[in-house]
């Protein structure tokens, strides 16, 4: 029965088919209001019908607020991925990256004061001590 040199549209006919004989008779049930009907042939008619129920769900589901903003599919350029994730993970905010950001001031705050004294050697070397001492462990090898 298996056709070696069938096409996608064969094979997914003949699958169709093997999972329809499967089917019991009496499982298979039409509705009796759509037999009868024909179908509209004017395919305009038909499209918009296709659109107003897409916008009419679309709107229901703005009034309940589930609606989400999804980012575009965009294929040009690499690592496209990596860069999403980075994108998501940039607005986390945890206790190290408070950590790091009061860190961040505060030497701001020190450039700031030893440019306006006129940069003393002597008392660079307390702040560095100090700032060696409040550095975290890992950190501490590179002052």
């Amino acid at each position: 029965n298996t056709n070696p040199f069938q096409d996608t549209k064969q094979r997914r006919e003949a699958e169709v088919r093997s999972l329809l004989d499967k089917l019991k008779p009496e499982m298979i049930a039409l509705d009796p209001d759509t037999v009868g009907t024909v179908e509209e042939s004017n395919k305009h008619a038909r499209l918009e019908r296709v659109r107003d129920m897409a916008e009419e769900a679309n709107a229901r589901k703005e009034a309940e607020g589930q609606v989400k903003k999804k980012e575009k599919k965009k294929m040009r350029g690499r690592s496209k991925i990596q860069k999403k994730l980075n994108r998501k993970q940039k607005n986390i905010v945890d206790e190290g990256v408070i950590k790091l950001r009061e860190l961040r001031d505060k030497e701001k705050a020190e450039k700031q004061r030893a440019q306006a004294r006129g940069t003393d050697g002597g008392s660079d070397g307390e702040g560095l001590s100090s700032v060696k001492e409040s550095a975290p462990k890992a950190l501490r090898r590179f002052f």
